[in-house]
């Protein structure tokens, strides 16, 4: 019963410092003997127990989202019933008032547990683990797979799911007539060596950890100029195969990790090409809104705000929680007690100071290496002797100005005049100041400044000047062609300062309670790990907080963080994950479909190196992953939502994908890797679309052709086409994106610009590449579909080109071509295009 009391009644009658009407719920003998009013319960009786009563008549809990549903009063009174049993013997020492209580059985929830490789089941005939657990839930339903899927539907499933774009004609074709039997872990391996995985892997991290190149926070939405070089570390790391254990504690720590803090990090970085990846990891606790450099109304507010944004995204990306309500009071489902928020907050403290904050801009770091720093000093110590130079030069073009403007002055006062020129304006006596002011203002006015004036004025003046601006614009090249640091945004530590975190009332940053707090993760897990968190780690320049607390995630011993992401790669290979709330690995979440499976999974990962591209293979190659995805009424009446893995599950392209197949099937698609996002503009409709140009100015012609990772990612604009397709608002981040159907779809494929662009793209590559109509037709559909147009389609296509030209002909200045892109359009808006089988 402790997980019922504990949602809707320990808040206040045990879990609170004052215990309401003398209450207190956690134990059944401090049930039995009640509060202020009597024993609460009669064991055996609960008509005649007052809690019962109490809940029954609605007057407890006195606040209605925490009212008790009728079946959970039943419940109650049940156990009331029977008695009022206990699963054990419950402790001997009560606990005190407002201390959190974690029970045994709370510990004992599937998600704390141990991570432990269970063995396979005897179970059919194979050589994967995977069908092992999933085959042998199937048979004890009275099911079976499906069968397998054919070749052409397996290449475009694999590569959509690794990639993110459909594979070539000739891709489908060399897999679909390839006699080997290792044919298709040949095409796994190909893909996985594909640079284009990284990219399309990536997406899935970065909605984890809620990716953007801005602020947010408020409607400024500030411009994070150089977050993209995160998102480029986690491209390289996917495709290097970094071991995840490796890839988090860098992402949480890589500046403790390189023994680097704020006042030597720039300097280490630009030495070491290793540092400055292991700081440009730590971009990951940088992603969320932080509205503290864009002058909010309370600074205060948008530190600690910025700091529990950090914390949702690092909770729910590793830990399958978001720990929200801990911030405000004990979780009032899962063993979480307020303390654990405050105790995780500490963890980071140090590098998130919000007594001593530093903004976005103050966290960037300009880097330059050793090669570049010395060719930068060569460089500007040339131009410096070309600026003394010009400067010479204009001197001497100065003085022969003079000369011209004494001719002005009698001859008898010329040398009184220059003695006045000569001589500092704010030293110049009065009779001086006279005679360049009022009785001859030009002398009075010339100087370097104004030098350009005066040659103006001459015939020869161009002649005059060029020799000293020819001298400053080859020093102005030299500058242009010194390398220019990078800069990168970096989460760092100030030595020697170690911020207090005490917990706060309400999560009210204005009212502090208690002593301060020690580091730490979530009390439940405490059992896990022998040592506590440092609070100040001696043998480094930093805290080591957070590096011992990334470790402890990686060690091999933590139950959640291999679960959390082994049902997350799971999650884009299936669509829905293994548990499918995968953001919620609670009470509050849903339990695994297949918990066996899941923890094998979870062991196996971590034993084989926390290898992604392994785990990969294991999954793709299984029997369960290369099944057909056609429906079967008998296993739909035993498992109408196919939770047991009957069959594969049909699954949408996620939004980046379908803008970026459109533009492959195109021939637009632009393939180069990394730099600078393209930006994102209101159009004259008012729709946000992608700009032709890198944010840094890099002019391109076609930015707006890449793939849609390299698109800026603003959360106050967020580009119309992407989202019509649900890519996800960042508030802070995703763990599983939205698929829904919805009539704008409709519209962005009917009459979207984009689409419409990319439907007349691919007329053009079918009248470029195929000289008749009949193998038009074909390429069209191989592009599209990956497969041959069948005999109906083929007229059927035939049928529309010569009805659409006609009536296209007064429309169009090339109605035929036109007729085709409407062709290309239908095929490109089509469910066979959309989703993956």
């Amino acid at each position: 019963m402790w997980p019922l009391l504990k949602t809707h009644c320990a808040g206040c009658h045990g879990e609170a410092k004052q215990l309401a009407g003398g209450l207190d719920l956690r134990l059944r003998r401090r049930i039995v003997a009640g509060g202020d009013t009597g024993p609460a319960i009669v064991p055996g009786d609960s008509q005649h127990s007052l809690l019962i009563q109490h809940v029954r008549s609605g007057e407890m809990p006195p606040k209605d989202e925490l009212r008790l549903g009728d079946d959970e009063v039943a419940m109650l009174a049940a156990w009331v019933d029977a008695g009022a049993p206990t699963l054990r013997d419950e402790p001997r020492q009560d606990p005190r008032p407002g201390e959190i209580w974690i029970t045994d059985v709370e510990r004992s929830y599937w998600a704390y547990r141990p991570i432990a490789r269970p063995p396979l089941p005897t179970v059919g005939k194979s050589d994967n683990a995977i069908d092992a657990f999933v085959l042998n839930r199937l048979q004890s339903n009275g099911l079976d797979f499906s069968q397998q899927a054919d070749r052409r539907t397996l290449i475009r499933r694999a590569t959509f799911d690794l990639l993110g774009l459909p594979p070539t004609p000739a891709e489908v074709e060399a897999f679909a007539n390839d006699p080997s039997p290792l044919a298709y872990s040949r095409l796994i391996d190909r893909l996985l060596e594909s640079p284009h995985y990284g990219e399309r892997w990536g997406r899935h991290w970065l909605d984890a950890v809620g990716y953007a190149d801005s602020e947010g926070y408020n409607d400024k939405d500030v411009i994070r100029e150089d977050a993209w070089r995160y998102r480029d570390y986690v491209v390289r790391s996917l495709n290097q195969d970094k071991p995840w254990d490796r890839f988090i504690v860098e992402q949480l720590a890589g500046d403790e990790l390189a023994g680097v803090t704020h006042d030597n990090a720039e300097q280490a970085a630009n030495a070491d090409p290793q540092t400055l990846e292991w700081l440009t990891a730590t971009g990951f606790l940088r992603m969320a809104p932080d509205g503290t450099g864009s002058g909010p109304d309370d600074a205060a507010l948008a530190r600690n705000q910025a700091v529990t944004e950090t914390l949702k995204v690092v909770s729910t990306a590793l830990l399958g929680s978001s720990l929200a309500c801990a911030e405000c009071h004990h979780h009032r489902f899962d063993p979480i007690p307020q303390e654990d928020f405050y105790r995780l907050r500490a963890v980071f403290a140090p590098a998130m100071n919000v007594d001593k904050w530093r903004e976005p801009k103050s966290r960037r770091m300009a880097i330059l290496s050793e090669d570049d720093r010395r060719q930068a000093a060569d460089v500007e110590t040339r131009a410096k002797q070309l600026d003394e130079q010009h400067n010479r030069m204009k001197q001497e073009t100065l003085e022969l100005v003079l000369e011209r403007v004494l001719e002005s002055i009698p001859e008898e006062r010329r040398d009184f005049a220059r003695q006045a020129f000569a001589t500092p304006k704010d030293k110049r006596s009065e009779q001086q100041r006279l005679f360049c002011e009022e009785e001859f203002p030009m002398l009075g006015l010339l100087r370097t400044g104004t030098l350009h004036l005066f040659l103006a004025r001459y015939q020869d003046g161009d002649e005059l000047k060029k020799p000293y601006e020819d001298v400053l614009a080859e020093a102005a090249a030299l500058r242009a062609d010194k390398p220019a640091p990078v800069y990168v945004r970096v989460a760092t530590e100030v030595r020697g300062t170690i911020p207090e975190t005490r917990l706060l009332h309400r999560g009210d940053h204005t009212a502090p309670l208690g002593d301060p707090l020690p580091p730490g993760g979530l009390s439940v897990l405490n059992s896990f790990h022998d040592q506590p968190l440092p609070a100040n780690n001696p043998k480094l320049r930093s805290s080591g907080r957070r590096l011992a607390y990334a470790r402890q995630l990686t060690d091999g011993r933590h139950p959640l963080v291999a679960r959390v992401l082994v049902n997350r790669f799971w999650q884009h290979h299936f669509g829905v994950g293994l548990v499918a709330t995968a953001g919620e690995f609670g009470r509050q979440g849903e339990l695994p479909s297949h918990p066996e499976l899941l923890d094998w999974l979870a062991a196996d990962f971590m034993e084989s190196g926390w290898r992604l591209k392994r785990l990969h293979r294991l999954i793709m190659t299984s029997r369960c992953y290369r099944q057909d995805s056609r429906r079967r009424e008998e296993a739909e009446a035993v498992d109408a939502e196919n939770r047991l893995l009957w069959r594969m599950p049909v699954r949408r392209l996620e939004a980046e994908a379908v803008r970026d197949a459109m533009l492959s099937v195109a021939g637009e698609l632009r393939p180069q890797l990394f730099g600078p996002p393209a930006p994102v503009a209101v159009t004259d409709g008012g729709l946000v679309a992608v700009a032709g140009a890198a944010t840094d100015g890099a002019a391109s012609a076609g930015a707006d052709l890449r793939r849609s990772l390299y698109i800026q990612v603003r959360r106050s604009q967020p580009v119309a086409m992407l989202e019509v397709f649900d890519s996800p608002q960042l508030e802070p981040n995703c763990h599983r994106r939205v698929v829904s159907t919805v009539a704008p779809q409709s519209l962005e494929l009917l009459n979207g610009e984009f689409v419409l662009a990319r439907a007349r793209a691919v007329a053009m590559r079918l009248s470029a590449e195929c000289p008749d109509g009949d193998n038009k037709v074909t390429r069209l559909w191989q592009l599209a579909y990956g497969r041959n147009a069948d005999v109906s389609e083929r007229a059927a296509a035939r049928d529309f080109i010569q009805r659409q030209t006609e009536d296209l002909r007064e429309q169009e200045p090339q109605p035929e071509l036109a007729a085709w892109a409407s062709l290309a359009q239908v095929l490109l808006g089509s469910n066979e295009f959309l989703y993956i089988d």
